[in-house]
């Protein structure tokens, strides 16, 4: 499998059509200068402006009808000035997420098409810095709780985009090719996962799922094909992960579309249950999901670090850590 059909599959994952010289345009994806802050990559997931609606629940109970006016008076200037932190602080958030993604788009530019590109090195070191940045605001910043585990995620992902870039260098220094190309790939699909999840968080991406039961439900199907070993197209890196199909028994590129296409699943979920808050009888259980979903998800991106540095021991032990995550989520009582 060449890089080409890699492509074909990334964007076949992400529902996607192909358009003519789209490889060549998703190559350069990660830093090809995109000029204007505001205007989103067309080529990127399809996405609405969408404000997330905060759902909050006021419950007053007056006990002694003597004090009733004044507890109820005190509730609510309470409850009032909880909910307006709540959405202060989220649109910090937002806005914190748009600035350091507008950040991450500024730096980067026209190199590392190829491994002869000899200021490839100076333009990961820019885009590295950038990455690391978010992460610094991320970990300095109070996350809205409902978006948790996906904030978690970007993390991990932002960390994972600035090892593969890194990495890319090392191979570019090394004069090997394949190791080259691989991690560029790697830091290209890191790119297409960024991007729709922080549009999730900054509030402009189109719901997935319209209800939080239709979140639990897509996510337990696709999990129950993947363990079942009853795969829809969308569910083959995560059949192929939990069976001896894939790595390391595939070639490397095989085995960097698996987790690929696991990724782009496990996100799918995992931006569906954030943008659909769980009622407060399914909270603990919906956490509970989505933590399993971002073990998994971890998982995947120590399989790609093992990949990238050949570490046989290490893709063992992440193999079977994303086959106990993912068994933990389809295990994962639910209320729907």
């Amino acid at each position: 499998m060449d890089e080409q059909v890699v492509y074909e599959r990334f964007h076949e994952a992400l529902d996607l059509g192909s358009r003519p010289g789209g490889y060549d345009r998703m190559r350069h994806a990660l830093i090809n200068y995109l000029p204007a802050a505001k205007s989103r990559p067309a080529r990127r997931m399809r996405f609405t402006k969408m404000t997330f609606r905060l759902v909050a629940s006021l419950v007053a109970t007056a006990i002694v009808i003597a004090v009733a006016v004044a507890l109820v008076a005190s509730h609510h200037t309470t409850t009032g000035l909880v909910n307006a932190d709540q959405q202060n602080n989220l649109r910090a958030y937002q806005v914190l997420i748009r600035s350091d993604y507008n950040r991450m788009e500024a730096s980067t530019s026209d190199n590392c098409n190829t491994i002869d590109d000899r200021q490839c090195s100076v333009a990961v070191s820019r885009v590295v810095t950038a990455l690391d940045q978010w992460i610094a605001d991320l970990n300095g910043f109070q996350t809205p709780s409902q978006f948790a585990a996906l904030d978690l995620q970007l993390r991990r992902h932002l960390s994972d985009a600035a090892a593969d870039l890194n990495a890319a260098v090392a191979f570019q220094r090394a004069n090997d090719p394949a190791g080259f190309n691989l991690a560029m790939e790697a830091a290209l699909y890191e790119r297409g996962w960024i991007d729709p999840a922080s549009f999730v968080l900054d509030g402009s991406y189109q719901k997935f799922a319209p209800t939080y039961q239709a979140a639990v439900s897509a996510a337990k199907a696709g999990l129950d094909n993947c363990v079942n070993g009853t795969p829809t197209p969308a569910d083959f890196g995560c059949s192929h992960l939990m069976s001896s199909a894939s790595c390391p028994s595939a070639t490397a590129v095989q085995c960097e579309s698996d987790v690929e296409t696991a990724e782009t699943q496990l996100q799918q979920f995992m931006i569906s249950l954030a943008q659909n808050p769980a009622p407060a009888s399914a909270a603990a259980n919906a956490t509970k999901l989505q933590n399993d979903l971002a073990r998994a998800d971890a998982a995947l991106l120590a399989i790609r670090d093992a990949l990238l540095k050949n570490d046989l021991s290490k893709m063992t032990q992440a193999r079977s850590d994303f086959t106990a995550a993912i068994g933990d989520a389809h295990d994962d009582p639910v209320n729907i």
